[in-house]
């Protein structure tokens, strides 16, 4: 009569199977967070991950090509007051005041021909 493995045996096997899938699964959750961390990393600090920063390729900030509630979000966000009846002029000029940079020109304010070649320079191409 053949007895096949004891319940000890199978346990034990079970668990091997078990600690070696662990294994597995910690290491492929080690990895992505390796990535995670990395790419957060290029999001905080492009320069020091190589990557060329975002609005640099937008050009330089102009408040005068910010809409009227682009700018007195950006006095909000800064803790400005009094700027709810100002035009955008003055918006512009309260900021400036405040030490606030500019942000980059909205994509909407770009051509086709300028957003081709912001296309191109994203690949390597231009």
């Amino acid at each position: 009569m053949s007895t096949g493995p004891s319940i000890a045996d199978l346990l034990e096997q079970t668990n091997r199977d078990l600690a070696g899938t662990d294994a597995r699964v910690y290491r492929r959750v080690g990895a992505h967070l390796q990535r995670t961390g990395t790419a957060l990393q290029s999001l905080q600090d492009p320069e020091a991950a190589g990557a060329q920063p975002r609005n640099a390729l937008l050009g330089k900030g102009s408040f005068l090509k910010q809409s009227v509630a682009s700018l007195k979000r950006l006095c909000r966000d800064h803790g400005i007051k009094g700027y709810s009846k100002l035009q955008k002029a003055s918006l512009a000029k309260v900021l400036e005041h405040h030490g606030v940079t500019p942000p980059p020109p909205p994509l909407e304010s770009f051509t086709k021909k300028e957003l081709v070649a912001l296309v191109k320079q994203l690949l390597g191409e231009g």
